[in-house]
């Protein structure tokens, strides 16, 4: 067996895992495969998996970023930019360059998500409730989710009160053979709570399809508050953009110039108003 092979298939167990427990089905799978049992290094590895697997680690926020993504994306922010043969005062002046084409890209993007809209695929009120909320990309992930929806079917339900739990079964093709993967969505009618077991939530912060799933069979055509983030608002202005930068210049961003001087003005007041509680008070 080549060495990409057990490369691609490793790769499957560790990102292609929904639980812990068939992560730990897989990993056992694939050393008996493989005839690994003897090494010692993958022995450590798994020893450690409660430190990188993703399963692992769903209970946690980390914004989509996988334990290899930091320097993927490191090395993507600088291509064009610099390379193998590039001086340390070049990189210095580069890295300015990377610094305010990322800015300005991400300036493109706020201005498209304030002045343009991108249709929704669906009827769902829920839908557009993250369209109205939501910048392009993330509002983009959220209907790769409602896509993904059409995939899944509640199979049981078990009723307690006003809650209950639902068994959502998803189809999917993986190595060009039908996979159908097992879900459990717990709903409470009186809250509108909802939790489940993929965990994509707590993970990268945005609603799962097996959940927008739940919400329509029950009817649910607002979600609650909580399950927007206002970290993927586009009606929040960044305060980081106030902020002077190398690569800024005053005649691209005049707010940042008016920020400066209203900084200084209000500072030199500051000095004068605490010299006594009367004037700190009327200052405030």
């Amino acid at each position: 067996m080549e060495y990409k092979d057990i490369k691609r298939k490793l790769k499957t167990v560790v990102y292609e895992s929904s639980i812990v427990a068939q992560f730990d089905n897989e990993w056992d799978l694939f050393i008996t495969k493989f005839d690994l049992g003897g090494n010692e290094w993958l022995r450590n590895l798994y020893d450690e998996r409660h430190r990188w697997v993703p399963c692992y680690l769903k209970q946690h926020f980390w914004a989509r970023m996988s334990t290899t993504q930091r320097s993927e994306s490191m090395n993507a922010f600088f291509d064009g930019y610099n390379n193998f043969t590039t001086t340390l005062q070049q990189f210095v002046h580069q890295y300015d360059n990377a610094l305010q084409h990322k800015v300005e890209k991400e300036y493109e993007a706020d201005f498209a998500s304030m002045t343009t809209v991108i249709p929704c695929g669906s009827q769902s009120l829920i839908e557009r409730q993250f369209q109205s909320e939501y910048t392009h990309a993330k509002f983009q992930e959220i209907q790769v989710e409602f896509r993904g929806k059409m995939n899944c079917v509640i199979d049981k339900v078990f009723v307690e009160g006003q809650a209950c739990r639902c068994a959502v079964v998803e189809e999917a093709i993986k190595n060009g053979k039908p996979e159908h993967n097992y879900f459990i969505v717990g709903f409470n009618r009186s809250n509108l709570n909802i939790n489940y077991s993929c965990m994509l939530f707590e993970f990268r912060g945005i609603v799962c399809r097996h959940s927008l799933l739940v919400f329509a069979q029950k009817r649910v055509n607002k979600a609650p508050e909580k399950y927007e983030l206002s970290r993927w608002s586009k009606n929040v202005h960044r305060k980081h953009t106030y902020i002077k930068a190398s690569y800024g210049t005053k005649d691209k961003e005049p707010h940042i110039e008016r920020y400066d001087g209203l900084c200084q003005r209000f500072y030199e007041i500051t000095q004068c108003a605490c010299e006594s509680d009367d004037t700190t008070k009327l200052l405030l």
